[in-house]
Order: C-alpha cells, then structure tokens, then sequence
C-alpha cells in the first residue's frame, strides 16, 4: 500500500496525548509549511492559515480552553469528560490553530462577483484540504491527532494574547502529540451506500 493510502486508512481522532521522546519542533513547523503552500485553494487564493503553538504557550491555551468551556458544561459526569479531553489536549506536543484570512474571500468576492455567493464554500471546502492534509502528515510523522472546534469562545484569547490579526477568521485547533492509549475501532457505514 502506498504511504498516502496508509495514513488515510490508518489515521484515527486521539484526544488522550503525552509528549513525544526526541520530539522535533523545526520538522513539525516545515512539515506544516508544505501542506500549507502545496494545498490547492479556489483562483489560487492561499487564504488558509495556521499558527502552531508549542510548549507553554500551547499549555497556556489549553487551560483558557478549559476557563471558556467549563462553566457552559452544566452535567458533572460531562464536566470530567471535559476535562479529561482537555488535559488529553494539553499533554501533547502542540497546538496547530487554523486560521482562514478574510481579507482575501472579501478581494475574491469584490474581483469576482459572479462567484462571490461561492466565495465562503470554497474557503471552507480549501480549510478542509488543509486541515487534512495537516493531519495527514503529522499521523505520518508518528502524531497522534485530533480536529477541536473550541472557537468562538477562544478566539480573544487568540487574537489578543496570540497576537493574530483579526482579519484571520478563527476556524479550529488541532492538538497533537504522542499516542496516550489505543486507537478505539471504527464502525465504518457500507461505502456502496455512501
């Protein structure tokens, strides 16, 4: 099986993470830069974006994570959950934020009015090629990961304490780490009836 056909098959959501022995930042980062500039996108926008975040800084975001989410999870069985997923995120290597530039969709729907109804479709459906292609290469990288979608109630803390512009529309988080447990089996719906 080729590599590619390997991590689709392969690759599975784990939120229960550890940090990684031997754990290379640098190669994380650029493998994260070529999905990037690789992915297509609608006209050749390249408005998908991403911050990673690691070490403190990603600790440091997953316990604002947890300050927004708790107080909105009123069960106390799914208040320990909550925290057992978030402590999960926290454990792991990094943090890679998704970010999707507004400036850019605004240009496309001014230069290209006809489509400009297609606009947020097409930005949506070019996050989802990162997002994957993201995941993709960190599960090939040895990365247990998973896709997290905490924003809006993060994302002062993003732009204010992270520093990214506002124009940056946040779209979702991406923890990764070390595989903390097993990967759980998959029910899988009959492909011939999709």
């Amino acid at each position: 099986m080729k590599p590619v056909h390997n991590a689709i098959n392969t690759r599975r959501s784990m939120t229960q993470l550890k940090k990684s022995e031997g754990f290379d930042q640098t190669l994380v980062s650029s493998t994260i830069q070529d999905v990037l500039k690789n992915t297509p996108s609608a006209f050749n926008s390249q408005s998908s974006g991403a911050l990673v975040i690691y070490g403190e800084t990603h600790e440091a975001f997953w316990e604002e994570v947890r300050a927004g989410v708790l107080p909105l999870v009123s069960d106390e069985k799914a208040q320990v959950r909550t925290n057992n997923k978030i402590n999960g995120f926290k454990a792991g290597d990094g943090t890679v934020i998704f970010l999707e530039n507004q400036t850019i969709n605004q240009s496309l729907r001014e230069r290209f009015p006809l489509y400009a109804s297609s606009v947020d479709l097409w930005a949506d459906q070019g996050q989802g090629f990162v997002q994957y292609g993201v995941w993709l290469a960190l599960h090939e990288l040895g990365f247990g990961v998973s896709l997290q979608h905490y924003n809006p109630l993060i994302d002062d803390y993003i732009y204010d304490v992270l520093n990214i512009e506002r124009h940056f529309k946040v779209v979702g988080q991406m923890p990764f780490g070390h595989i903390n447990g097993k990967f759980a089996n998959k029910a899988f719906v009959d492909v011939k009836q999709r």
